[in-house]
């Protein structure tokens, strides 16, 4: 027991000392699962083996996701999420209200968005649209579908795969603003962007 308690702390110490904070936290989370389940496979032995292989796939998967965030930093609010990262756009107007057309300004910061994701083929990408609550719930989540959609479409004009992009429309759900306020029922016609982390890294 104190060997495999060694192992994972070694391979911790040795994934906490690579670049990026995500990437050290990555590395040390995958060091001990890989010990733990190499140490219930094969003891000793195998607890070194999983502390090893878990410590360089999770230090794999960080080095992709800091160099990835740190790219998409310069055009969006983009933070790490359990699973990968989120982004939201910088502009404070994405959509007018009852509409599915992506103003000028977003469709800048979209473009060049779409030009940092087609470098990245293995992402997964979750477009999820918002509305005010305007209309009814039903016609909220029709326009937030297309919403989503005008997204999509935007960056699949950029080189993004479509096989890579999944569009959902959440209506008003999730709110990020006071929809009593002119203000807040702008910001909440937007889209959230979710990046997971590859399957195969």
């Amino acid at each position: 027991m104190r060997q495999f308690v060694l192992v994972t702390l070694l391979a911790s110490i040795v994934a906490c000392a690579t670049p990026g904070k995500d990437t050290a936290i990555g590395a040390g989370a995958g060091a001990g699962g890989g010990a733990l389940i190499g140490g219930l496979a094969g003891g000793w032995e195998g607890a070194a083996i999983g502390a090893l292989a878990g410590g360089l796939v999770g230090g794999a998967i960080g080095n992709y996701l800091d160099k990835q965030q740190q790219e998409l930093q310069q055009i969006s609010d983009a933070r790490r999420t359990e699973s990968g990262l989120l982004l939201n756009l910088r502009s404070s107007l994405v959509f007018t209200k009852d509409s599915a057309v992506v103003q000028p300004a977003a469709v800048e910061e979209l473009a060049r968005l779409g030009d940092i994701l087609a470098k990245y083929p293995q992402d997964r990408i979750r477009i999820e649209g918002f509305t005010d609550p305007s209309g009814s719930p039903a016609r909220d989540e029709a326009l937030s579908l297309r919403r989503a959609e005008a997204v999509r479409d935007i960056l699949a004009s950029r080189g993004v795969g479509p096989r890579q992009m999944l569009v959902e429309g959440a209506g008003a759900t999730q709110p990020i603003g006071d929809n009593s306020t002119t203000e807040g029922r702008a910001q909440n016609r937007r889209v959230a962007i979710y990046i997971d982390v590859p399957q195969q890294s």
